[in-house]
């Protein structure tokens, strides 16, 4: 499934993934090549459900985040 990181904590590794079905997936840990998960990274995921709410499992980026232009 396809989807974009809508909140990324680094410090705990805990974040949410908005699905293309419209859901929210949960992910943990998530260890991938380059820098951590950002929020409005394209990702693509095998969707889980697990006790407490769906999951995001085997997470790769698609996309990275546009970067956000400089406030003057």
């Amino acid at each position: 499934m396809m989807g974009q990181v809508k909140f990324y904590d680094e410090p705990t590794a805990w974040g949410l993934i908005l699905g293309s079905d419209g859901a929210l997936y949960g992910v943990l840990r998530v260890r991938l090549p380059g820098p951590p998960l950002q929020v409005g990274d394209r990702v693509q995921f095998e969707p889980h459900t697990a006790p407490g709410g769906l999951r995001a499992r085997e997470v790769r980026r698609l996309a990275a985040a546009s970067p956000r232009p400089a406030k003057s």
